[in-house]
């Protein structure tokens, strides 16, 4: 399996990650495929949101985070971070029942037999590792319609809540998927400080980029209420402007980063295991893979 490697680095005002990021080489090849399958089959409101679609580059999203997965099963890890995701929390349970093939979907509703089809396909490919990723997905899915997600101006709750919303559990399951590593429970419990620490990295990265434009949307009146982000949070916080916050939260970043090689040393020393080394090393390339994809993405511009 090839990969390329990444050159990057931020601003010279703002420290770099200890984390290099590499690609999987079927970028961009795999991008034309499933951008061409989405294109030709979801029903795009106007050319407009087509384009919106392409270049959020969600295929570069998959090959960053997910650099290690077999060649055979990118494909899969794309379509999973594209699932359709509604906000009607009786129809996201609909989706959730077709996913675990429980209800047969509607022919004529992309969003369900998109769904039907991916799920059906990854249990074929294989059924026990696809099995692990069902949970995290569906607690990703009912996060995204969870009314806690209306009124969070306490930081600790705040990571505590986004720690779902943001998908940690499920980005954690496509990679396991994707490099064929299956945890025990025991394994999976001692992860869950290092995967905690990595959540809080990927929600503020995610904050950081994406704040200029949920601000944007807020003023042109396609959202009410607060923003969810961890950006006026800390600036209500330290007391500072949304800048200042923006770098408070990157440096932030750097400390989980310099945190996780902390936690993963103690979790080793523990319980020696060639599978969360291969686990760990994994999350070291989304750290920096989110990161990169963060600042190239059309979706926050």
């Amino acid at each position: 399996m090839e990969v390329i490697t990444e050159a990057w680095t931020p601003s010279s005002d703002l420290a770099p990650s200890i984390f290099k990021p590499i690609c999987h080489g079927q970028y961009p090849q795999i991008a034309d495929e499933i951008n061409d399958y989405f294109l030709k089959h979801w029903n795009f409101p106007n050319e407009k949101s087509r384009k919106k679609f392409v270049g959020a580059d969600y295929s570069r999203f998959a090959c960053l985070n997910y650099p290690l997965t077999s060649n055979e099963r990118i494909g899969f890890a794309y379509e999973i971070d594209n699932m359709p995701i509604e906000v009607a929390e009786e129809y996201n349970e609909r989706l959730i029942l077709i996913a675990r093939g429980l209800q047969t979907p509607d022919p004529t509703i992309p969003a369900e037999w998109m769904m039907w089809d991916l799920w059906e396909d990854m249990r074929a490919h294989n059924k026990e590792l696809a099995f692990s990723i069902e949970a995290p997905c569906f607690v990703f899915m009912r996060a995204q319609v969870d009314k806690t997600r209306l009124g969070l101006s306490d930081l600790s709750l705040y990571f505590q809540f986004r720690e779902k919303d943001i998908g940690t559990a499920l980005v954690c399951a496509i990679m396991t998927f994707g490099m064929g590593i299956i945890l025990s429970e025991e394994e999976q419990e001692l992860a869950r400080p290092v995967v905690s620490n990595f959540a809080k990295n990927l929600l503020c990265f995610n904050d950081i980029y994406s704040y200029e434009k949920e601000l944007r949307v807020q003023e042109g009146g396609a959202t009410c209420g607060q923003i969810l982000s961890a950006v006026p949070i800390v600036e209500a916080l330290a007391k500072v402007g949304p800048e200042s916050a923006k770098r408070i939260l990157w440096t932030m970043c750097r400390e989980w980063e310099v945190n996780h090689h902390r936690l993963v040393a103690d979790t080793l020393r523990k319980h020696p295991s060639t599978k969360l080394e291969a686990f760990f090393k994994g999350l070291e390339y989304q750290y920096a893979g989110n990161e990169l994809w963060s600042h190239e993405t059309g979706r926050y511009k």
